[in-house]
């Protein structure tokens, strides 16, 4: 139902979003890098800090590029692209679209201000695009699981949770590639404080995450309908239950939320220490691609999930590749 360059356009859009808005908010409120005559003339001039929330950025804006030529590939026609700019509808397809295109032109001007010296781009008009990119970013990291949830041909897929999961994935991705900027960063104060700051916050991130899962799961596996049951099962002890329980709980919530936990309350940050929280923000990444590919498989079986007029009628509209792949 979904080919491999549409699940990894689903991964590397929402952590690319997660790490643009990440980045955003963090130079908005803390770092405050300088732009405009009073910016330094090259990226190894500034604080270690910085530089980590300049890579953040730069990773964020790749992974969110690369994540859109896959999404191009499956896609196959570009003229499907051009019809939802140059002529929209409202529905969460071309609302996606146009995030998409506006947080890559937000990213790219963010990234350019980094590394190239851009004197006549000023401070306040970089905290403008910051903020504008932190908010369409959550856009991003929203809308491909509200599109899934309102396709009507997959029961699993209805669930409110869906969006929230990706929402709260996409986000600890995002933190993830912050905190291995840190790890490759000088080590100083500065990036020791923003080692425990992201770690705090995302263990928090975790353990919603972590509750999410499990409430979808469970309610998937209550409901009435047979589709939403015969997914859930393939999850829950199926042939996806190594992706979900393995790839997505154990690599990407419980390690991340057990280190982290530990890491957050010493009062101490080692280079051991460093490295353990490095360890655990690349299993994060591992369990967002996981969790991607057991839920867009676990809709896959078509004979039960595609039951009844509503999905039928799920298509009507533009067909495009994302959009399970059944035209």
């Amino acid at each position: 139902m979904f080919s491999v360059l549409a699940v990894g356009y689903l991964f590397l859009g929402g952590a690319g979003a997660g790490a643009i808005a990440v980045a955003s908010i963090l130079d908005l409120v803390w770092v405050k890098a300088p732009f405009g005559h009073t910016s330094r003339i090259g990226i190894g001039e500034a604080t270690p800090l910085e530089r980590t929330v300049a890579v953040g950025m730069l990773a964020g804006f790749a992974a969110l590029a690369l994540g859109m030529l896959f999404l191009l590939f499956d896609l196959g026609r570009i003229d499907r692209v051009a019809s939802l700019l140059l002529r929209p509808s409202l529905s969460f397809l071309t609302v996606g679209t146009y995030a998409l295109a506006g947080l890559a032109a937000c990213a790219a001007l963010l990234v350019a201000v980094r590394f190239a010296y851009l004197p006549s781009v000023p401070r306040g008009a970089v905290r403008a695009v910051e903020a504008a990119a932190a908010v369409v970013a959550v856009v991003v990291m929203l809308y491909t699981g509200l599109l899934l949830q309102n396709t009507g041909a997959v029961a699993l897929w209805s669930s409110p949770l869906v969006p929230v999961l990706f929402l709260l994935s996409s986000l600890s991705c995002g933190m993830a590639a912050l905190l291995l900027a840190a790890y490759f960063a000088p080590a100083d104060a500065g990036t020791a404080w923003l080692f425990r700051m992201l770690a705090r916050v995302d263990a928090l991130i975790v353990v919603l995450e972590a509750a999410a899962a499990a409430l979808f799961v469970a309610f998937a596996l209550a409901d009435d309908h047979p589709g939403a049951v015969a997914s859930a099962q393939r999850l829950a002890e199926g042939d996806l239950a190594l992706w979900w329980w393995v790839g997505f709980a154990l690599c990407g919530l419980v390690v991340p939320l057990a280190v982290e936990g530990v890491l957050s309350a010493r009062g101490s940050f080692s280079e051991a220490c460093r490295t353990g929280l490095a360890v655990a923000t690349v299993l994060v990444l591992v369990g967002g691609f996981s969790m991607r590919t057991a839920l867009a498989e676990a809709g896959s079986h078509r004979e039960l999930a595609l039951e009844g007029a509503a999905a039928e009628q799920t298509f009507e509209g533009e067909p495009t590749g994302l959009e399970l792949r059944l035209e």
